[in-house]
């Protein structure tokens, strides 16, 4: 009887014991499940700050974001992802601080780029990595780091996806910036142009590579660029503008504007339609304009509107004075050549 009794009562503890197990395993459940859901919760809200942050250009408060975001987990494809895009954005938008080097940020970035490369299965996505590493690995070397392949990596990127906006466009600033042939230069930049991606950064970095390039022939060139940019109805930013219109100073004023090859570096008319639309907005003083006035006077008269020409050199004329300089001599040239039209008026 005393062994049934016991017997009974090994039962129930096995029971008890049993139960406690369940609970203490759904108590446990209860809180790996609870875990997961805070980890995502943190994961998302750093995600959110980090979109936040890349849009206003703090790269810096964005990396650091999602640096948090992968010690919550490390494992996180989400993570992955907007680490390689904060990477790529950075790179491409460097701006340094005081005291700060290029190998700063591009040493910070290239673990990202090379885990990502190895990861995707993407080869567009793949090769828009591969060629921010060669951009990192360029932009270290201007903090004198050698031994790096910029090229090497243009080239794979170039490979695996063919006219790869970034590849390609980088390569082709990569050209200039070592003085190379602005014609294999351009070839770059075209097929950048034909991949269809990007066209605002390949055009950025274009007329980055032509203002660093010593070569005369660059600065003909931004106006071949411009003209396209005006004839695809894009737009060029402000900075990139003025730049251009400095080109114009002590390359306009010559002894007759038809042989004047900066003039005619693109049919003269189009040159003309493309000065109006670079350059009627800037903000100018008096002086300034004047000098505007009169690249306006010789373009004209170099694409035929001889009418046009005449008035703006006459207008000039009353405003300028006399031997006062290029304009000045540009302004009696003009009316010198024009005069007989204007005198059969």
């Amino acid at each position: 009887m005393k062994a049934v009794k016991f017997t009974t009562i090994l039962k129930w503890v096995g029971y008890a014991t049993a139960i406690l197990s369940l609970l203490f395993g759904i108590r446990e459940l209860v809180k790996i499940v609870s875990d997961r859901i805070e980890s995502r919760r943190k994961i998302e809200d750093l995600l959110k700050s980090e979109d936040v942050e890349l849009k206003v250009r703090d790269y810096a408060a964005a990396w650091r974001s999602l640096d948090q975001a992968s010690q919550v987990d490390a494992n996180s494809g989400k993570v992955h992802l907007a680490q390689e895009n904060v990477a790529m954005a950075w790179l491409e938008d460097v701006h340094l601080r005081e005291g700060q080097k290029f190998s700063d940020i591009s040493e910070k970035v290239e673990p990202v780029l090379s885990r990502g490369i190895t990861s995707t299965k993407d080869p567009q996505r793949s090769a828009d990595l591969l060629a921010h590493l060669g951009w990192a690995y360029f932009l270290r070397s201007r903090d004198g780091v050698f031994g790096l392949d910029p090229v090497g990596a243009y080239s794979k990127a170039a490979a695996e996806d063919k006219n790869n906006p970034y590849a390609e466009a980088m390569w082709g600033h990569w050209i200039l910036w070592n003085q190379g042939k602005l014609s294999e230069a351009a070839q770059h930049f075209s097929s950048a142009l034909a991949s269809g991606r990007k066209r605002d950064f390949v055009r950025a970095l274009q007329f980055a590579a032509l203002e660093n390039c010593p070569n005369g022939e660059c600065d003909a060139e931004m106006i071949r660029v411009a003209n396209d940019i005006r004839k695809e109805n894009g737009t060029i930013d402000a900075l990139t503008v003025h730049r251009i219109y400095s080109n114009y100073y002590d390359r306009v004023f010559s002894p007759n504007p038809l042989t004047n090859q900066f003039l005619n570096v693109i049919p003269p008319a189009e040159h003309l339609a493309t000065f109006h639309w670079l350059c009627d907005g800037l903000d100018l003083d008096d002086s300034e304009s004047m000098l505007r006035m009169g690249y306006l006077a010789t373009l004209e008269e170099a694409a035929g509107q001889k009418e046009e020409a005449l008035a703006t050199y006459r207008t000039l004329r009353a405003k300028v004075p006399m031997h006062s300089g290029p304009l000045s001599d540009a302004i009696d040239g003009g009316i010198k050549r024009l005069g007989r039209l204007g005198a059969a008026q």
